[in-house]
């Protein structure tokens, strides 16, 4: 599903955020300075702009044979969204040099394509497969990302998600992003459900979860009060909790953009896109918020998110099987203080799986850290 349109973006303002964005992916400080020096402009494609510069950072790596690094500089050659051939050019190269860094790494990696039925059609869907290759198959994380981060960028959370015992780990492109073949839309949830059923039956797994990173929050969500998961996290997901999940239209730091795109629309969302996505994404008006959710459910968010309200992840707190955490001083995703974060919302994660093999303790020393950086709620 190929993207479409170029949209405006604040250069500045977007660069200021995102640097931090694309540190957390794995981009060293001093590339990240570099190539904020020189960009001067998003779409163009001349020495100054933003495709022609990340690309040189890459091709240093690739040089050195750094081949993860090259492949998050490619990461971030193609952002925010493969919308013009140079981008598709630079995701392409991404793929390339993740698989010869995946060749050094200790986990086992493996690629996948599944067929998937949605909407009476087959679409496929490539996986990233990591896992202990010593270690029997017991449980299946599924790792999701959001509009602008893909299942490359999120090779540190799968890392990390691997080094607990018989967990294999399922990286996927959010429907709409990536190597998708199809839009965003409300019911994508059936093709990330079908993945998990067909691969807790490849690896003949008995306990599913996942993991999803902002807008894949709101599908692990999904996942969980509908019971196709044991278990999920919701890391910065807007699910609509008052109703609204947000206005796309008003969004800061080409959001409205890249939200189109990922939508399949011909250009930047007008008032009645909008009104559509907060009516047709708003899990609060599927009814889903009603009640305790089938699977256990932790929700993660920090409290100065600019783009997901603090409700989407407060609703969660005090229902049945389910918990949330609000970071203090913290924006998107809690990206500011992941390190601390993601350990914690993974031990919970497999605890939640596995809650007879590690005592109450277990899990109270690993969230321990934690503790004096959230909010009460």
């Amino acid at each position: 599903m190929p993207n479409k349109f170029e949209f405006p973006v604040e250069l500045s303002e977007f660069f200021g955020e995102r640097a931090r964005q694309f540190a957390g992916w794995g981009v060293p400080a001093e590339v990240i300075t570099r190539a904020r020096e020189r960009i001067a402009d998003m779409w163009d494609a001349g020495p100054a702009g933003w495709v022609s510069v990340w690309s040189e950072q890459a091709r240093a790596a690739e040089a050195t044979e750094e081949w993860l690094t090259a492949a998050m500089c490619w990461g971030a050659a193609r952002f925010p969204t493969i919308v013009t051939p140079e981008r598709r050019a630079a995701y392409q190269r991404q793929l390339s040099c993740y698989q010869r860094a995946a060749a050094q790494c200790t986990a086992s990696f493996e690629r996948l394509t599944l067929d998937v039925t949605y909407r009476a059609e087959t679409t496929t869907v490539p996986v990233h497969i990591w896992r202990d290759a010593d270690e029997s198959p017991r449980s299946l994380v599924l790792i999701c990302g959001g509009v602008d981060t893909w299942k490359v960028e999120l090779h540190r959370m799968a890392m990390a998600a691997a080094k607990f015992p018989g967990t294999v780990v399922a990286v996927v492109d959010m429907p709409g992003t990536g190597e998708s073949e199809v839009p965003l839309a409300p019911a994508v949830d059936e093709i990330l459900a079908e993945v998990v059923a067909d691969l807790a039956h490849r690896f003949g797994v008995t306990r599913t979860g996942s993991l999803g990173v902002s807008f894949g929050g709101h599908w692990a969500v999904k996942l969980a009060f509908t019971g196709r998961i044991d278990a999920a996290v919701d890391l910065g997901g807007p699910v609509g909790a008052t109703g609204s999940p947000m206005d796309i239209s008003a969004l800061p730091n080409g959001m409205p953009g890249i939200l189109g795109n990922v939508l399949g629309l011909s250009g930047l969302p007008t008032s009645l896109d909008a009104a559509r996505f907060a009516e047709d994404f708003s899990l609060r008006r599927q009814g889903l918020l009603d009640s305790a959710p089938r699977g256990a459910l932790l929700a993660v968010n920090g409290a100065a998110d600019p783009y997901v309200s603090e409700r989407d992840t407060t609703v969660f707190a005090g229902l049945p099987n389910a918990a949330a955490w609000l970071v203090a001083d913290a924006g998107h995703c809690a990206t500011e203080r992941l390190p601390v974060v993601l350990p914690a919302a993974l031990a919970w994660l497999h605890h939640a799986l596995w809650p007879a093999e590690r005592p109450a303790q277990w899990l109270a020393d690993a969230v321990g850290q934690l503790g004096p950086l959230l909010r009460d709620l």
